[in-house]
């Protein structure tokens, strides 16, 4: 009878695995119909957003943005930047791009336990929480869900 040490080690790696995704997702997942933190609105304040767009801080705190959490050494964070940039392009001033290595207590503060994680925030409420990679439909999608008052400036077709 063989050895089934190796095997039994890897499904249960295996396992592991999927139950951490599982776990981080779920967690993610709880964040959503809570109302931002104003840390979140002071952040998205000091990026490029606000300096793409004429807001005041106070037209913030009920915003209607897509906050992007990212790491520096994150491979699907640099997959999803071409994604986020053409978001942006469509809605410019919608798109906040935060640093976890940055903002490390409004990470903790949010239950970010992955990168990348886009909070989908309408009214200045969470409406829906992406957790990984995400196709541009599926976020163009859901904004126009979520911000059916907001008409995006570009609307080349999806690619």
């Amino acid at each position: 009878m063989p050895d089934m040490t190796v095997p039994a080690v890897l499904f249960t790696l295996v396992l592991l695995i999927l139950l951490g995704q599982w776990l981080v997702v779920r967690r993610a997942k709880s964040m959503q119909g809570q109302p931002v933190p104003d840390g979140l609105a002071r952040a998205c304040q000091y990026t490029e957003m606000a300096v793409d767009s004429d807001l005041p801080f106070e037209a913030l705190a009920g915003m209607n943005v897509l906050v992007a959490f990212e790491a520096p050494n994150c491979g699907a964070c640099r997959k999803m930047a071409p994604v986020l940039d053409a978001i942006a392009k469509r809605y410019p001033g919608r798109v906040c791009s935060l640093s976890v290595m940055e903002h490390r207590s409004l990470a903790q503060t949010l239950r970010i336990m992955g990168t990348p994680t886009m909070l989908l925030v309408g009214n200045g409420q969470i409406v829906e929480v992406f957790v990984g990679i995400t196709p541009l439909s599926r976020l163009l999608e859901r904004l126009q869900q979520s911000w059916p008052d907001i008409a995006p400036v570009d609307t080349s077709p999806v690619q």
